[in-house]
């Protein structure tokens, strides 16, 4: 039987450095409804489900999301990982079954990206494998596939705030699984295409103006970009990772308390 793959896309509403980021509008259309049109043409999503929170901030995101036909988990706010295992719990998944992890601020994201880790993941013997360890791609098209089995030993034994909040640091760090990045030339990794802060958005409201449309390929993406590198100076000074960064900071305020 084949295994089951399900794309979990987290988000939120009530970002501190851009609020209502995932519902600002790209070309007249939430940028999380754009983000999800983008992902389903994935070749081996079986089930595409945004998890949000079960807060009253997260209300209106939840109710776009049904409105635009997509899926929906509503869970716990700051522990994703708990909110991971919850809107899986339904399909009764097997060990090996696979989950793909995506983030809600990555509106450009490409499933050619996506389905080349999954595919990558069902050629190798791992429990885990991304493109993002060592990036590949610009910030932005971030992926992370990994066992069933992987995210319930996780459930199990995280506890660190970042862990939780970030779901899969402890698979990377705990020395338990099997980890693989992608092993392919990287394509400018110092690239930003993710949406944290205002010139953020600049940057992908510039990008979707030009092409007038959500088909573009990373590839057209690129070519474009290569020719207007003013566009991505923009953003160059934000860094990468700067949310798990800050909840690493966490961490060690709960080692001290």
């Amino acid at each position: 039987m084949a295994k089951k793959i399900i794309a979990l896309l987290q988000a939120r509403t009530d970002s501190t450095r851009l609020p209502g980021k995932v519902l600002k509008r790209l070309l007249d259309v939430p940028m999380i409804i754009q983000e999800l049109q983008r992902i389903a043409k994935s070749k081996y999503i079986n089930k595409l489900i945004l998890a949000t929170s079960d807060e009253n901030s997260d209300d209106e995101l939840s109710e776009t999301i049904l409105k635009n036909g997509f899926n929906l988990y509503r869970g716990s706010k700051n522990n994703v990982l708990k909110r991971f295992i919850d809107s899986v719990e339904e399909f009764n998944l097997k060990d090996d079954d696979i989950i793909v992890r995506l983030t809600g601020d990555c509106p450009v994201h490409d499933a050619s990206i996506i389905d080349e880790t999954i595919s990558a993941f069902l050629t190798h013997t791992c429990d885990y494998l991304t493109n993002c360890i060592k990036p590949i791609y610009p910030d932005g098209l971030d992926v992370e596939v990994f066992t069933y089995l992987a995210l319930k030993t996780t459930y199990n034994l995280a506890t660190k705030p970042s862990q939780l909040e970030h779901v899969t640091p402890f698979i990377r760090d705990s020395g338990l699984f099997n980890t693989i990045n992608l092993n392919k030339k990287p394509i400018h990794p110092e690239w930003r295409l993710t949406v944290d802060e205002l010139d953020d958005f600049i940057v992908i409201e510039k990008i979707y103006n030009h092409f007038n449309n959500s088909n573009f390929t990373f590839k057209e993406l690129v070519l474009y970009l290569e020719k207007n590198l003013d566009i991505i100076n923009i953003n160059s000074h934000i860094g990468r990772n700067e949310g798990y960064l800050k909840s690493l900071k966490e961490d060690l305020l709960q080692k001290d308390t």
